[in-house]
């Protein structure tokens, strides 16, 4: 009986091992494509979600006060097996880093692969040598990952490589490039209050000249009475307002039609408005972009 679970244990993880996910730098997922503040791929549940956490905002640290773009992957194997292929190839599809700077950075692991490569932009060449990417896997990550520990591995290896980046004072923070945000509010702030300066404008002179008397040219015109009348068969409201002089006595009335459905439909336009500035209350976060940074083939790699 111990001799047939064994077997089918073998088979179980054979089987399993089989069917894992291979990766391409064509198929990896990228979650910072659709939220900007996830930098780590972790498509095979590898690391915790403690670590993807703390992983993301140290990387987000190092793009927001340095410009330094990260696609962390953890996967448990990638096609063909080189992690310096795979880095290389993803960094010319998807062009990280800024543009300006060129300081983009890919760090892989496949633990199935038992391989792991951090590559480094043009830019960060400087700030991350070879010998320095070497001596960071040698020291902090691959004693973690000969012990199984990819959790620490990741950790170790990051916390490292953000110390380095945080004393390099040549390193330009990514929103010195990235102002888009910050550009388009304040063009929304300038456009509301533009049209708020026009509808305070139109209702003054609506009223100014309501108040006007084409008799002794006098702006002494001042509502008397008002009534409302309503023709459901033609579907229409109409408001009688009745001005009178108060310097020449001169009397004129105004009325105006308004349809009886554009009350609901106001409404019912202000209700979608409201809903979507206002409603919901979940927490959500725009997709990022990639800067069209580019790689020299710096860094280093190996397997354990």
């Amino acid at each position: 009986m111990k001799r047939v679970l064994l077997i089918l244990l073998t088979w179980f993880v054979a089987v399993s091992t089989l069917m894992a996910a291979i990766y391409t730098p064509d198929n990896l997922p990228i979650p910072y494509l659709q939220d900007k503040t996830q930098y780590v791929s972790n498509p095979d549940g590898i690391l915790s979600q403690t670590t993807v956490d703390s992983l993301n905002l140290w990387l987000g640290q190092m793009e927001t006060g340095h410009g330094v773009q990260t696609v962390l992957a953890v996967v448990e194997r990638i096609e063909g097996g080189e992690t310096y292929d795979f880095c290389m190839a993803l960094a010319h599809k998807y062009a990280i880093g800024s543009k300006e700077q060129n300081t983009g950075l890919i760090i892989l692991l496949s633990t199935g692969d038992r391989a792991y490569y951090i590559l480094t932009g043009r830019g960060l060449e400087g700030t991350l040598p070879d010998a320095i990417c070497k001596r960071i896997e040698n020291h902090q990550m691959l004693p973690s990952l000969r012990e199984g520990d990819w959790d620490e591995a990741m950790l170790n290896t990051v916390r490292a490589i953000k110390a380095y980046i945080d004393g390099d004072d040549s390193l330009v923070g990514s929103s010195d490039f990235d102002n888009d945000d910050a550009t388009a509010l304040f063009w929304f702030c300038i456009a509301m209050l533009l049209g708020l300066i026009l509808i305070g404008v139109g209702i003054w002179w609506d009223h100014r000249m309501k108040s006007y008397c084409p008799s002794c040219h006098q702006y002494k015109m001042k509502k008397i009475s008002s009534y409302t009348t309503k023709n459901k068969r033609l579907g229409i409201r109409t408001h009688h307002d009745t001005y009178r002089c108060s310097n020449c006595y001169f009397t004129k009335e105004l009325h105006w039609d308004e349809d009886l459905h554009s009350g609901s439909g106001a409404a019912a336009a202000g209700g979608a408005l409201g809903g979507s500035f206002f409603g919901g209350g979940g927490r959500s976060f725009s997709g990022g972009s990639f800067g069209g940074g580019s790689f020299g083939g710096g860094g280093a790699g190996g397997r354990f």
